[in-house]
């Protein structure tokens, strides 16, 4: 996707007028009390030996959203409280997955190159990128300016993916049944022995072995590489087309724990026809655990943009119609039917991965038969039971955020019936200036029946009036911040063009939703993800010029504020900032009674600061203009002066630079169209 030019500071735009990527929430909750809850979150109960006719389903070590710390760990001894013999009579099961068979001879590969791929992840990542954690900074032609950058605390770029982690622990007071039936604590094997195991005939064998992984990937890193160089990934997959309930757990774990921010052993998934055999097995079981297990690894596998075409070609289908359409549709009469709350998330997390693919997948998304009603169904039944901050939620309003990502662009047969009234002879004669937003200009509501519909199926559920009123309730009501940053996202999207259906769509959010005083209070957000998309939302509709009146009084103190603390170290949001100024610029013009209330040292100072700092690539440019124009229009220069204020701060070299440059790309543009 090509990168569009940055927007002249003449036209008071965001620089960014769409947004793809997902939140981060990894402020959500601290590690520590992530721990606390999934503490909590485990049934103690008394240990006892397991009858081989009723194995219960192993314990699922507590999901760990991806980059999240301290990790928490399970004793691979327990079964739901419940310890367990590794003895080849406890090892049947009536679950059994079928499929073509994959051989465990050693899997070609041209080591050199697979050598010198992960040399060059390690160079990435010595650079601050992992070619794994973040979904738009690979090949493809994408363009990061495109997108939203999430930050660790370390300022490490990541990806929003959130896929997950799980491990086994011994506990001191739990002991675990060796490979002979002895017991004792995990054994000390190497990754070597513990691969060997998976090829043997004993069942037990093969579980110690897959437990022993699942443990070694969780708590070193370079695991995964020995585990890879030892062919366990084609032998663990191997393991999930085995007849027995636990082997294929304990696989799915542990290659979850494989994939787990390890690009290449994604892949590695892949050319050993694992997806395939993901699947398969997932057709053909109705265990949860074993469900939670494979949900768990295809969302790992989800944030690989190589698999995304091949997961929504096959597991989207399978996953929507197994478990999103029938976990949003069950009833008491059907309870059959339910699904476990950990799988519907774990696929939501999957989807959420997903739906940042590229266009051709968003559209495959979009038309999936009943996947948006369903996300939509689940986020409105948790409104009405109070739940705004449910993590399910959270997952289910980022899908949406990415599906309305160049919606009439990719869409746009569903536009085609939105229409404008007459405009008036009068209007539009007075000439404006280049610099004066049409203060004078009246414009009429458009109509547009779509998002009037009262029974939205689909595609139509994405820009309908209703779910603008959804996006507004969660920003109301949700504490999640990456929540809120998915719904100001979304009707950012919505609003991002220049056409009629962002018009229709802002001034329904401002005149029928009365969706300002919602939104104003995020433009002063410490989340800095959170205030760039409010930001943006508040410029995308700053362009309708009949709603300026009304933004004007909410919106300029705000964003006059966000302008008067930057410091010179706030160089990261820069587009933020360069998006505020011009909201400033298009919103004083056309409310100049307001814009004079705003005027201060303190504003100009910083102004003054920004223009002139080459740090702020974007910002200073705008800055510069917003500083000439104050200067330039009477009513602005008047009440500078009575503050003291002198020309030579607003008129001089570097504003001057910037408004020329300005004014030349505003008359190219006019040119060119």
């Amino acid at each position: 996707m090509a990168a569009e030019p940055i927007r002249s500071a003449m036209v008071p735009l965001s620089t960014e007028d769409t947004s793809l990527v997902l939140p981060s929430d990894k402020k959500e909750r601290t590690g520590q009390q992530r721990v606390l809850e999934q503490v909590k979150s485990i049934k103690r109960s008394k240990s006892k030996m397991v009858k081989s006719s009723s194995l219960p389903s192993p314990t699922t070590p507590a999901s760990t959203t991806e980059f999240s710390e301290p990790k928490f760990q399970f004793s691979p001894g327990k079964l739901n409280g419940t310890s367990f013999q590794f003895s080849e009579s406890s090892m049947m099961t009536s679950q059994r997955a079928t499929g073509r068979s994959l051989s465990l001879r050693s899997t070609v590969r041209k080591r050199t190159q697979r050598e010198s791929q992960r040399s060059w992840n390690m160079e990435s990542q010595s650079n601050g990128m992992k070619t794994s954690d973040f979904a738009w900074n690979k090949t493809g032609g994408r363009n990061t300016q495109k997108f939203q950058s999430m930050r660790l605390e370390n300022n490490q770029q990541i990806n929003a993916s959130r896929s997950q982690l799980i491990s086994i622990k011994p506990s001191s007071s739990q002991s675990q049944t060796g490979v002979n039936g002895a017991s004792g604590e995990l054994p000390d094997i190497t990754l070597e022995e513990a691969v060997r195991y998976l090829t043997l005939s004993d069942e037990s064998e093969q579980l110690r072995g897959a437990s022993f992984i699942q443990h070694k990937t969780f708590t070193e890193e370079r695991a995964k590489e020995q585990v890879w160089r030892l062919e366990g990934i084609p032998a663990l997959i191997q393991l999930l087309k085995s007849d027995n309930l636990h082997l294929q757990q304990t696989a799915a774990s542990a290659l979850r724990n494989i994939v787990f921010k390890d690009e290449n052993n994604k892949i590695e998934v892949e050319k050993c026809e694992g997806l395939e055999a993901i699947l398969t097995l997932f057709r053909n079981t109705n265990v949860a655990e074993t469900q939670k297990q494979l949900t768990g690894l295809l969302w790992n596998l989800s944030s690989a943009d190589k698999l995304k075409p091949e997961l929504i070609k096959n597991a989207l289908p399978l996953l929507t119609e197994s478990i999103v359409v029938p976990y949003n549709n069950w009833t008491d009469s059907n309870t059959s039917k339910h699904i476990d709350d950990e799988v519907f998330y774990n696929t939501t997390g999957c989807f959420r991965n997903l739906s940042c693919a590229s266009e051709n997948e968003r559209i495959s998304m979009r038309n999936c038969t009943g996947l948006i009603d369903s996300l939509v169904k689940y986020i409105e039944t948790q409104m009405d039971r109070g739940e705004p901050d449910d993590k399910s939620v959270e997952n289910c309003v980022c899908i949406l955020h990415n599906l309305s990502y160049q919606l009439e662009k990719e869409a746009p047969e569903h536009f085609t019936e939105l229409s404008s009234p007459d405009v008036s002879p009068h209007e539009n004669k007075t000439k404006m200036g280049i610099f004066n937003p049409k203060r004078t200009k009246t414009q009429k509501a458009l109509s547009f029946s779509g998002m009037e519909m009262d029974k939205p199926e689909g595609v139509n559920w994405l820009y309908n009036q209703k779910s603008l009123q959804l996006y507004l309730s969660l920003l109301r009501f949700s504490q999640k911040e990456a929540t809120l940053e998915a719904c100001c996202g979304a009707l950012q999207n919505l609003t991002a063009s220049k056409s009629p259906v962002s018009t229709v769509v802002s001034q329904t959010i401002i005149e029928k939703l009365q969706g300002l005083p919602v939104i104003s209070p995020l433009l002063n957000s410490t989340n800095l993800g959170l205030q760039k998309a409010a930001i943006s939302l508040v410029g995308n509709m700053s362009r309708v010029a009949s709603l300026r009146g009304a933004m004007a009084k909410d919106v300029l103190p705000k964003v006059s504020s966000v302008v008067s603390n930057v410091t010179r170290k706030m160089v990261e949001s820069d587009s933020t900032i360069a998006t505020a100024c011009r909201v400033m610029h298009t919103l004083m013009l056309a409310e100049p009674d307001i814009g004079k209330k705003i005027l201060n040292t303190k504003l100009i100072d910083s102004l003054s600061m920004l223009s002139s700092n080459v740090n702020f690539d974007t910002a200073r440019k705008d800055a510069g203009v917003l500083l000439w124009i104050l200067w330039a229009e009477k009513d602005f220069q008047k009440e500078l002066k009575k503050q003291g204020m002198v020309k030579d701060t607003f008129i001089n070299v570097v504003t001057a630079t910037a408004h020329k440059a300005a004014t030349d790309t505003k008359g190219k543009r006019k040119m060119c169209s």
